[in-house]
């Protein structure tokens, strides 16, 4: 796994941000992402429940990111 794949994970985690994740098997998980105690492997929480996969196994990932327009009302 490449250090910038790492990296992205784990500000996923801290920002609790919704991501998917291509494994190298093929598989896609989509939820989001917690932060593990566990270093070799990232927790993703789906709506089935939580998965941890090993850190390894992710090819890739991708990170939705919310934006906050000045201005905007909640109404």
């Amino acid at each position: 796994m490449d250090r910038k794949l790492k990296q992205s994970l784990k500000v996923a985690a801290v920002r609790q941000e919704m991501i998917v994740a291509w494994l190298t098997n093929g598989e896609k998980i989509k939820g989001i992402a917690e932060v593990s105690a566990d270093p070799e492997r990232v927790k993703i929480n789906t709506i089935d429940g939580p998965i941890w996969v090993p850190i390894n196994d992710v090819e890739s990932i991708s990170r939705v990111i919310r934006l906050r327009v000045e201005g905007e009302t909640n109404e």
